[in-house]
């Protein structure tokens, strides 16, 4: 009996511990809608995790259960939608999202967000001190613009303090009071105008690093993405201790530098940070750079540099030139599967659609004239969004196109795998499913070229 009660016990506490501690009740105008909530890994790159997934019901209401360790900044998805939210542990919350309905004329910068009402928050009042004190501050700094931005004003942070207080009383949030002060160091940087030293020593030297810390981390890329060439290195300098051992390039730094000798722990996200622009501004040293972010991370100083430095190698890796590409398996027009891995040893042009427009008839007037020159120098594959897919059907029979057309269907998230932002969309592959080209130019901003450019490429390399 002893033996029974105490495994009933061990259960209980496993339950527990694998227990949610955040609930998010919501509704929206999407019904049957795909529902995720995304957290923010770190602020520095925003890399996100998927740590909840549902479907919204046919009122648009859906239930969010998960479980997180700290304040956490996150996404509510719905469908491909977002909004921000902020999360505490132990919390429960209650939201109604709305997703505008988009003009078909309306281009990808004119489109309308969607917006989040918080109906409830149980969170001794975290979400609303968060959000109303960036509202005042945003208020405050367009009401003093002159002031500030013109008349240097410092003092006026002064009045702000007392403004926030007035609103919203007493702020006991560790969270809310680093975003309002690092949102208030933004604005002291510019009435400064000394290159942001005196916010470097009063905000970063030898300071706490906020990693999960939104305003610290976009003070941080103001201020240091730049930061190896725009202070006392001279660029040919850092371009040759590239060629120089990974160590000695870092003593180098902080030789050169006393801020970054003295903050041991941030100065390598700096480093990485910059090396990240680097590669992308550097394209001879790329494996260079590559190298000596994958010796940082191996030798980060502790966890959360590890995190920071492995997100930047990922991103920087994501749909670049011979990336793996994300695999996808999609229902034809006769209702047979294609893969991508079906294209071995073939380019692909991809072209990703929504609905049917003007442009894309001139798309594809274009596209049918490259299928004839190229022939088998590269496949094209439409794919288009589930609810369109029987009029692309009727258009390409009606004009006896005959490239592959492939439904999305229910696939939506392969658009966000490959970063689709507006339709139509192109995307070349290389052979043996790696990245060619992301993205590609439309058919009349000189993809022939590109996709000739690329034929070479391969064709030279897989011989070898």
């Amino acid at each position: 009996m002893k033996k029974n009660i105490l495994t009933l016990f061990l259960l209980l506490n496993v339950a527990n511990l694998f227990s949610q501690n955040v609930t998010i009740k919501g509704s929206s105008n999407k019904p049957e809608a795909l529902v995720r909530l995304l957290t923010y890994k770190e602020m520095l790159t925003c890399e996100q995790t998927s740590i909840f997934e549902t479907k919204s019901n046919e009122e648009g209401e859906f239930v969010i259960e998960a479980d997180i360790e700290e304040i956490t900044l996150a996404q509510v998805a719905i469908n491909l939608e977002r909004v921000d939210i902020l999360l505490k542990p132990n919390a429960n919350y209650e939201i109604e999202i709305v997703i505008p309905e988009q003009e078909d004329d309306a281009s990808y910068f004119e489109r309308q967000q969607p917006t989040l009402k918080m109906i409830d928050a149980k969170d001794d009042n975290l979400y609303y001190q968060y959000y109303m004190s960036d509202m005042i501050i945003d208020d405050f700094v367009l009401n003093n613009f002159n002031q500030l931005y013109r008349g240097r004003k410092l003092s006026l942070l002064d009045t702000l303090d007392v403004v926030i207080e007035k609103e919203l009383g007493k702020i006991n949030n560790d969270y809310v009071k680093n975003n309002i002060r690092y949102r208030k160091a933004a604005i002291q940087m510019m009435v400064n105008n000394d290159n942001a030293k005196k916010v470097i020593n009063q905000y970063f030297n030898k300071q706490e690093i906020l990693y999960s810390q939104a305003a610290y981390m976009n003070l941080f890329q103001e201020i240091f993405t730049n930061y190896l060439t725009s202070r006392q290195f001279n660029p040919s300098d850092i371009r040759d201790m590239l060629y120089a051992d990974y160590g000695r390039f870092v003593n180098f730094l902080q030789e050169k530098d006393v801020f970054l000798s003295d903050n041991k722990n941030l100065a390598e996200i700096i480093i990485a940070w910059n090396l990240k622009r680097m590669y992308y501004e550097m394209p001879d040293e790329k494996n260079l750079i590559l190298n000596y972010l994958n010796i940082m991370l191996q030798n980060a100083n502790n966890e959360n540099n590890k995190e920071v430095i492995n997100d930047i190698i990922k991103q920087m890796h994501r749909l670049s030139f011979n990336a793996e590409a994300p695999n996808f398996s999609l229902k034809d027009v006769d209702g047979n599967i294609v893969k991508l891995s079906d294209f071995k040893e073939d380019l692909l042009l991809v072209q990703f659609l929504d609905k049917t427009t003007s442009m894309t008839d001139y798309q594809f007037e274009m596209l049918n004239g490259f299928s004839q020159q190229w022939q088998d120098t590269i496949q094209i594959i439409s794919i288009s969004a589930k609810e369109y897919f029987n009029s692309y059907k009727k258009v390409f029979d009606d004009r006896g196109y005959r490239w592959l057309l492939l439904n999305l269907d229910n696939d939506i998230l392969l658009l966000e795998k490959y970063q689709v932002k507006t339709f139509p969309d192109y995307i070349i592959l290389g052979t043996n499913g790696r990245v060619g080209m992301s993205p590609a130019p439309s058919p009349d901003q000189y993809l022939d070229y590109h996709v000739r450019r690329l034929y070479n490429y391969y064709k030279k390399n897989d011989k070898k």
